[in-house]
């Protein structure tokens, strides 16, 4: 059975071309001269508490005006909180640039930039940012939470531990705290992320009397920024949504928002569900509803897996939908949470995604929503990096063409692109390569910005291996080539850096390198009015041929296995206008087959499966 982590433990991939190639590794190491090397921080915005806007409102302060009787201190070392408006201090000659936060309220925010000293791993910091008295006897007798805005992404290299800690005291001297972030990372942090920390039992009786504090420790470490700290109500029992995730790949586990018709199967569902309300909630789970292009819903029901959630926790549930789509479009999931205590909060219970569609061929993990980022930094495109996606092919086919996506930059007109595909056999322990081209495409000045398709010949996929298929850049980049789009959810992405060295990292953004399966074998078609379709698809006992010929015409109906033999044929003579015609396949095994439609002018193919 294929597992992703094969792609991510001590493979290599083998053959002559490959032979210096390393041990995959991830796409960083902790280094110092890496700390800012491509790949170190990608980040995008995500989905956090959907918390009601309506909600009563105690304590707000967004630093626009100054630390407004918050004290910052430095316990340890030379990083401490300071007040910003550009965000961390970022070293010009550093591949990768940390983000300012992007916080609602952009005039001025805090920020800890622990980067910013310089001393390494060798000098431990310690800092803290602690709020004036708060006077919080409105909320007295409510559930309140410490909410605010951030952005942190985590260097943690073995040589250092760092930490985040926010906390709450009725005295100023005795704190009760909770750590953030721990173990984050650097990849694809939220930007802003929305902490809520539940209060209330920590300042009952007390709620004259409130102190809030931000606590670090760490060495060297990228930096802290805050924004927008607030004390609000929130509701006594409150589900949320933190995310949603869908598979069509039932044994890698892979993600797609396209998938060829052939191909389809069963779609497999979750959510991340959080419990942000004050009270513990039981057997929380999610409903579900799958709508069709048309919207029409095809598929409902309720997750089999239940959790319990006391305050502030999550866990995530994954469902068999045991739906199978069929009809060429785009189809809509919607979550909906539900526990047996119910729901005070139901404006944040719901979630909606679009962002998967059946296709004739074509496999993609991109999807067309938000902005295009271009691929920079990592890898850098040189003649022996490549990246792409991995692919999980559901029925035998053929690989006919790889597209990809070109950045809308002129000054790559000319620019070469080379392709690459490999296969991890089921069952082996070394990836092989079916096909590498170093020269396989040169940049024309209307493919800038645009999406192009570069013919692979035909190359044989099965639906027991596991499929990497990339592109490059044959010279050193000047402005970056290739994009990515999308919220795909944890991916792997996997290629080989500009040092030979193979890599395998995570991001929420898909390379937009696509796969398409063969629609045709070797045969040219001719632009014609005429119609010709086969369905259903897959089909089992039987498949129809449904034509409308605008002439009267000699047609035949040649029914092709993978390798473009006639297995049978039906000789319709003259036919004209329409006509539907049933071919039986019970004397054909599983696999994939082609419909082949040869009249008087022309001569078109149509791929199906038998099941």
């Amino acid at each position: 059975m294929k597992k992703i982590y094969v792609l991510l433990g001590g493979l290599m991939l083998s053959g002559a071309a490959m032979a210096q190639s390393p041990w995959t590794v991830e796409s960083y190491d902790f280094a110092p001269d890496d700390k800012h090397a491509p790949g170190a921080i990608t980040f995008i915005p995500m989905r956090v508490d959907n918390q009601n806007q309506d909600r009563a409102n105690y304590y707000t302060e967004d630093f626009d005006a100054g630390f407004n009787g918050w004290t910052a201190a430095i316990q340890t070392g030379t990083a401490g909180f300071g007040l910003t408006s550009t965000g961390h201090q970022n070293t010009p000659s550093n591949t990768y640039q940390i983000p300012a936060l992007l916080s609602s309220t952009p005039t001025q925010w805090v920020l800890l930039d622990s980067d910013a000293d310089g001393t390494g791993y060798t000098n431990p910091e310690a800092a803290t940012l602690t709020s004036p008295v708060l006077d919080l006897s409105a909320a007295t007798g409510q559930f309140v939470a410490f909410e605010f805005e951030q952005f942190f992404a985590e260097w943690q290299p073995a040589e250092t531990a760092d930490h985040l800690y926010i906390g709450v005291s009725t005295d100023g001297t005795t704190w009760t705290e909770v750590e953030i972030s721990e173990g984050v990372g650097r990849e694809a942090r939220p930007n802003p992320e929305l902490i809520s920390w539940d209060i209330t039992d920590y300042i009952v009786g007390n709620e004259s009397t409130v102190y809030l504090r931000f606590r670090w420790e760490g060495a060297w470490n990228y930096g802290w920024q805050i924004d927008n700290v607030q004390v609000n109500d929130i509701p006594d029992k409150d589900l949320t949504i933190m995310d949603t995730w869908r598979t069509y790949s039932s044994n890698a586990g892979l993600t797609y928002s396209q998938v060829p018709q052939a191909h389809a199967e069963e779609m497999v569902i979750g959510a991340i569900i959080r419990n942000v309300g004050h009270s513990p909630l039981t057997n929380c789970t999610f409903n579900y509803e799958i709508l069709d292009p048309s919207m029409s819903s095809v598929s409902t029901g309720t997750a089999t897996t239940t959790v319990n959630l006391a305050n502030m926790e999550q866990d995530s549930i994954l469902h068999a939908t045991g739906f199978v789509p069929t009809t060429l479009g785009t189809y809509t999931v919607r979550w909906s949470v539900t526990s047996t205590e119910g729901d005070d909060n139901a404006a944040n219970d719901t979630v909606y995604d679009n962002h998967f569609q059946l296709t004739e061929y074509m496999y993609a993990m991109d999807y067309d929503d938000g902005t295009v980022t271009p691929i920079t930094g990592w890898p850098l495109m040189t003649s022996t990096a490549f990246f792409g996606n991995l692919y999980d092919f559901q029925q035998q086919d053929v690989l006919s063409g790889i597209q990809f996506k070109l950045a809308n930059n002129p000054s790559n007109v000319g620019e070469v692109v080379t392709y690459g595909v490999y296969r991890f056999p089921d069952g082996g322990s070394a990836w092989e390569i079916l096909d590498e081209q170093y020269n396989s495409y040169t940049v024309q000045s209307s493919d800038v910005g645009n999406l192009v398709t570069i013919n692979t010949g035909g190359l044989d996929v099965y639906p027991n291996d596991l499929y990497l298929i990339t592109v490059g850049q044959l010279a050193t980049p000047g402005d970056p080539l290739f994009e990515k789009q999308g919220d795909i959810g944890w991916n792997y992405i996997q290629g080989r850096d500009e040092n030979g060295d193979n890599r395998g990292f995570f991001d929420r953004l898909a390379p937009i390198v696509r796969a398409k399966v063969i629609d045709d074998v070797g045969v040219e078609e001719e632009a014609s009015s005429d119609r010709f379709s086969v369905y259903p698809n897959p089909a089992n006992e039987a498949v129809n041929v449904y034509i409308s010929l605008s002439g009267s015409e000699n047609t035949v109906i040649n029914v092709l296995d993978i390798s473009g033999k006639v297995i049978k044929t039906i000789n319709l003579g003259t036919v004209e206008g329409e006509r539907t015609i049933t071919v039986s396949l019970d004397e054909i095994s599983t696999g994939v087959y082609f419909i082949e439609l040869v009249n008087d002018n022309n001569k078109q193919v149509k791929k199906f499966v038998k099941k």
